[in-house]
């Protein structure tokens, strides 16, 4: 039977689970793995079903994963770089996206849209889909860096605006992508491994005293929040509200988007609040 390997919801849902919803386990048992072509999986989203990537036992978790033969993107900057109509036009998305479509938390004053690539081959171990994921949100720096972990599941988005490309994403390009990521992309990944952890919020909020926030991109931003979460937890959201400066709610969506889905890779972490830091003139006291 032809298709794609995606695990699609048997829930449809118009709005997002809250934390803590007793919903979840009921949930989490319930996508069923799918041998699906595009264009169904498109009419699945726009009727609100969840995906994911294939996994064992019926329980979404990353030791059940099996394979990942799609990929998501989120552009949730709440701005025009996040329309379907500018995304739709970047060269590489217009050339191997299947489609892109507006998210379950678009507004039409805050646009959100998701990116959705397939690809011609599936990728059966976790770490290489973990690395697939993490070298497409290098190439788009403002996607969504929660959107990375080998068992993420993306909402549907119940009568959802689409710009359907209908390409494939060869797995030979995103082995490219991933040499490229590794060769580049975490160049200050490693130079940050050297800073030390702070004990405490003052040595954080010293160093956030440096960062603009209006003066870094939008990934670095939500680096910088990651960054603060990794390290304190809820502990760290004030501090984190105090320096981040965003729109109205947009503080407590990301925040609540880490409990759930961010950061589980450990890749961003207080060291890369320091490697921000440092680019605007920080120094640790024993530097």
């Amino acid at each position: 039977m032809p298709g794609y390997k995606i695990s699609v919801s048997k829930y449809s849902l118009d709005k997002k689970i809250s934390t803590g919803s007793e919903f979840w386990p009921q949930f989490n048992s319930g996508f069923e793995n799918k041998l699906i072509e595009t264009d169904m999986l498109a009419q699945s989203i726009y009727d609100g079903y969840p995906i994911t990537t294939w996994h064992k036992d019926h329980w979404r978790i990353g030791s059940n994963y099996i394979c990942g033969q799609s990929i998501g993107l989120d552009f949730d900057s709440g701005d025009a770089s996040s329309t379907i109509q500018a995304l739709s036009k970047d060269k590489f998305i217009s050339k191997y996206a299947a489609f892109v479509h507006t998210t379950i938390s678009h507004t039409e004053e805050a646009p959100r849209s998701r990116v959705i690539f397939v690809l011609d081959e599936a990728i059966y171990q976790p770490n290489n889909y973990v690395l697939a994921a993490s070298s497409l949100l290098w190439l788009f720096g403002t996607a969504d860096r929660a959107c990375r972990d080998a068992v993420r599941f993306w909402y549907g988005s119940k009568g959802c605006e689409f710009e359907y490309i209908n390409q494939v994403l060869p797995l030979e390009i995103v082995k490219h992508l991933i040499k490229e990521y590794q060769e580049t992309g975490l160049k200050e990944k490693r130079q940050s491994s050297k800073y030390i952890a702070p004990a405490s919020q003052q040595e954080v909020s010293a160093a956030l005293k440096l960062i603009p926030p209006w003066g870094i991109n939008y990934d670095e931003w939500v680096q910088v929040l990651m960054g603060i979460h990794s390290q304190f937890g809820d502990d760290g959201y004030q501090l984190a509200e105090s320096w981040a400066d965003g729109k109205k709610g947009e503080i407590d969506h990301k925040w609540k988007s880490f409990h759930n889905n961010g950061n589980v890779t450990g890749a961003v972490t207080i060291a890369t609040v320091f490697g921000i830091a440092k680019k605007f003139g920080w120094r640790k006291t024993d530097d």
